[in-house]
């Protein structure tokens, strides 16, 4: 008689006893540490290797030596440069593939925020749960490794590299990216940071420059306005939400739990001054957090809302499209000539026109505007009496030459 063991999963609060955030959290501020360092290890080795070297005389023998290491420095070069246009035309939005590439990148940080919006709908913020039963972790993994690729791909066309690790967007990858793969090995999933992906709504007015759907510079501000305020307002509650489920450190015991769009709500109340009182921080870290926040977060507000307003309600003087009115005989004229080439046009024309329109004289101004309309049936007597007169005039002349210069 064989028994045969089954190895059972720990219970949910057994396993949750032991909180283990803080690995989630290390692999972010690790990677940003190690890449750093490797930055700043790069920049001291080609300062003492890439130093200027003395010349040689011809004859030395040593000059050789040093031809040998300068094409082998020239190739290394060559080659670096070449990876690094390469990559800038992949990432630049001058190309299609690199538009192709930037829409790409924002569908999957929305789709990946998406995946955030369902997990952040409960109020846990750390579940112990086997990554292979997770459908939305998968998924997020695989965003996170196409992510991964364009970093490398973007620190490789950057021409500042340090400058590149210390960017906002390069951030949101290291607080990101990690963290997945450290779900994996852990078999838990933590909320984390992930709420960071919506700092990448701020690219929306850039996408859609390239789409060649925002042309004016109104639209374009106005884009840049309200996807600015979105981001930050999700952004923002997307920290309420971890601090307030998760307690103040290092016990844990007060936690609040609320859902992630409870948070977006309280903080649109808390920004727009109306503060109900409903919803209330009950953490010494999501009161510190809410305190320094709103002193940037009604800035923003106040800023924000009354000139989207203004855009959305003010209209360019002249904008829109030419609509024709039935029924109506007159048409307007707006147009411009310039006097010196007055005489080079049809003289006859434009002395008709000066009888039919009005003209206006701007003095100091070398063009002048003619507003005014006209008929279309005593335009065109217009251009009949013109081609009159310049057929007598034609036949006068004719007759003329004839009779006098040309001879007998």
């Amino acid at each position: 008689m064989t028994t045969e063991e089954t190895t059972e999963q720990p219970p949910v609060d057994d396993c949750l006893k032991e909180r283990k955030w803080w690995c989630f959290l290390l692999s972010s501020i690790f990677t940003f540490l190690a890449g750093l360092l490797i930055v700043l290890l790069w920049r001291a080795f080609a300062f003492l290797c890439c130093r200027k070297e003395p010349e040689f005389a011809p004859n030395d023998p040593k000059q050789k030596e040093q031809k040998t290491s300068r094409q082998g420095k020239e190739f290394e070069g060559t080659f670096m440069t070449e990876a690094k246009d390469w990559a800038g035309e992949l990432i630049s939005g001058q190309t299609t593939t690199g538009r192709i590439l930037v829409v790409l990148v924002f569908i999957l940080s929305i789709a990946s925020l998406i995946i955030y919006f369902i997990d952040a709908s409960s109020e846990e913020v750390e579940r112990c749960q086997q990554w292979s039963n997770n459908i939305t972790q998968q998924i997020d993994l695989a965003f996170n490794i196409f992510f991964m690729v364009y970093f490398f791909i973007r620190f490789i066309a950057a021409s500042d590299k340090l400058w590149f690790m210390l960017e906002m967007y390069s951030f949101v990858d290291y607080f990101t990216i990690p963290p997945s793969f450290v779900s994996i090995y852990l078999d838990r999933t933590w909320i984390g940071l992930r709420f960071l992906r919506a700092l990448r709504l701020m690219t929306v007015p850039d996408i859609l420059q390239y789409l060649n759907i925002l042309k004016t510079s109104s639209s374009i501000r106005l884009a840049q306005l309200v996807s600015i305020f979105i981001s930050v307002w999700l952004t923002a509650a997307g920290i309420i939400h971890l601090l307030e489920n998760s307690g103040d450190p290092f016990e844990f015991t007060n936690p609040q739990q609320l859902s992630y769009w409870t948070c977006v709500y309280f903080l649109i109340v808390t920004m727009s001054t109306v503060g109900y009182g409903d919803v209330y921080c009950q953490t010494v870290l999501g009161r510190t957090f809410l305190v320094f926040f709103l002193l940037v977060g009604l800035a923003i507000f106040a800023s924000s809302i009354p000139e989207i307003i203004e855009l959305v309600g003010s209209r360019s003087k002249y904008s829109g499209e030419y609509k024709r009115e039935h029924g109506k005989r007159y048409y307007y004229i707006i147009t411009s000539f310039n006097p010196t080439s007055f005489l080079s046009i049809n003289i006859l024309t434009y002395f008709f026109l000066l009888f039919f329109f009005k003209y206006k004289r701007e003095h100091g101004k070398r063009y002048y505007y003619i507003i005014t309309s006209f008929n279309p049936t005593s335009f065109l007597s217009i251009n009949i009496l013109t081609y009159f007169f310049l057929f007598i005039f034609f036949t006068f002349s004719m007759y003329y030459i004839s009779l006098y210069i040309l001879p007998d």
